[in-house]
């Protein structure tokens, strides 16, 4: 990472270049042939012109009356039942075999989860689910986090152990019912967190008062971390699990240009190749993105014994004591919230989800390169992409304005 020092510029709209992606798929329309005629077909090399009667018309000889009396054949019957039998089996069996490598790979993924956070994963402890589905529920959808459950339940029963993966009540109830409620408004939509009412959040972030120890007017410490991962998650467009994901070695500052914060792993990257987002200076020092990442970091190098140095957006402990890890995803919803509310929003209607929003929202209604602001988003489908365009252009060009009412 380089150096913190802080210095104002003013930011120009980003720089766009377009480059086009287009998919074909080929068409399944072909017709099947027809069966080809069986030697013992008696209509083959009799000439139909010729038979005085025109085209024999007798009973039997169509191949559709065939096949009925093949499938009335008793016999018959037994063996395609025998083959409908195997071929269910062959079914089974191949779902099972499914089902046995997607629980060997989310357990892999588990222990390993475990491991790196020094936790017993087997038997596995409900906090620890609780925290393993915290971490991964912003990249997995509802069916893959359950079936991560019952891998877990599935060898702890192997193993002799009580399964710590119930959700039906337990510890786990509580975190399960706030991770479907956070999926399920996600799917709904939470509505984008438009520059105006950031603006306000940022204005009414705590401040030290005269009895408070710190200086007096300033941005609390931990005001300096939530403006700082406010104004990163909406300007590099960044899902929460991105967000609380970056270290100090994430981030390059580029003097008079911005910041490259890079996203090593994301929902739409499961490869890990990674992605680079530049961020710019901003307009106002308060809302720089820039700024308030770099007065953040230095903030924090002040107040923790040694370098600052791996996870940028920390828990604190105890007031304002900064800790060794990341907050988990699930509260930079929490983070945004009560500053909504403190900024006189209703915390209800926001998520973390209405920082990235925000952004691609306010970066289409700009008039923004669409394709632009899909690669800044990191949008892997043009499909998912354009829902935001269609809400961001609803009265961009409306037909219903200026008609005379």
């Amino acid at each position: 990472m380089s150096d913190h020092n802080v210095s104002d510029h003013n930011v120009s709209d980003h720089n766009v270049s377009d480059s086009d992606a287009s998919g074909q798929t080929a068409s399944d329309d072909e017709e099947l042939a027809p069966p080809p005629f069986s030697a013992e077909d008696p209509q083959i090399g009799k000439d139909e012109s010729s038979s005085a009667g025109g085209p024999d018309m007798s009973a039997g000889a169509t191949g559709s009356d065939q096949g009925t009396g093949m499938l009335e054949d008793p016999e018959r019957l037994r063996e395609l039942q025998e083959s409908l039998g195997r071929l269910e089996d062959f079914a089974s069996q191949a779902q099972a075999e499914n089902t046995t490598r997607a629980y060997a790979a989310d357990l892999e993924d588990f222990r390993h989860w475990c491991k790196k956070y020094e936790r017993e994963w087997l038997p596995a402890k409900p906090k620890t689910i609780g925290l393993y589905l915290g971490a991964r529920a912003d990249e997995l959808s509802l069916a893959t986090l359950e079936r991560r459950l019952a891998a877990i339940a599935s060898l702890h029963k192997e193993e002799g152990y009580e399964s710590p993966a119930s959700v039906a009540e337990g510890p786990l109830r509580k975190i399960w019912n706030g991770i479907v409620r956070e999926k399920t408004r996600q799917q709904d939509g939470a509505p984008p967190l438009m520059v105006e009412d950031l603006r306000s959040i940022i204005e009414h972030l705590p401040r030290y008062s005269s009895s408070d120890g710190g200086p007096t007017g300033r941005l609390t410490l931990t005001a300096l971390r939530d403006r700082a991962l406010l104004l990163i998650g909406w300007t590099g467009a960044l899902r929460r699990s991105e967000l609380v994901a970056l270290t100090t070695a994430d981030v390059e500052f580029i003097e008079g240009e911005g910041v490259n914060v890079c996203v090593r792993r994301s929902k739409s990257d499961q490869e890990g190749s990674g992605l680079v987002k530049g961020l710019p200076y901003g307009s106002g020092q308060e809302t720089c993105p820039v700024t308030a990442l770099r007065q953040w970091l230095q903030a924090a190098e002040r107040n923790v014994e040694g370098d600052f140095e791996g996870d940028i957006f920390r828990r604190f402990y105890r007031g304002e004591s900064i800790g060794e890890s990341a907050m988990t995803a699930q509260y930079v919803s929490t983070v945004l919230k009560r500053h909504a509310e403190a900024a006189g929003l209703d915390p209800k209607a926001y998520s973390a989800h209405s920082l990235r929003a925000g952004f691609i929202t306010q970066a289409i209604r700009a008039g923004k390169p669409e394709r632009r602001v899909k690669e800044h988003s990191g949008h892997a489908s043009w499909e998912t992409f354009n829902q935001y365009v269609e809400e961001a252009g609803t009265f961009q060009d409306n037909p219903a304005e200026g008609i005379g009412l």
